[in-house]
């Protein structure tokens, strides 16, 4: 499972990685929020492996209130785009 493991830890943070740096670059507030909103999945994502790999529920706590605020971030987002017609 350690070889799996790291390989996800990889891989998510390479996507995360590509995530981040298409948040920094110039853009609308749209791509921008979807390119965060991706990245708290990966996070998430993230947390889900630390639970296979070390067995521990903590994380799964943490996965649902990372869950949970990337969500109401992305909301709040979506109702300002919405209201200010960007």
């Amino acid at each position: 499972m350690n070889v799996v493991g790291i390989v996800c830890f990889l891989l998510l943070g390479a996507a995360g990685v590509l995530c981040l740096a298409r948040a920094v670059r110039p853009g609308t507030l749209a791509d921008r929020a979807v390119a965060l909103d991706t990245t708290v999945a990966l996070v998430v994502c993230g947390l889900a492996v630390a639970v296979a790999v070390t067995g521990d529920g903590i994380f799964v706590d943490l996965a649902l209130v990372a869950g949970l605020l990337g969500f109401l971030g992305t909301t709040a987002v979506a109702r300002y785009v919405g209201r200010r017609g960007l």
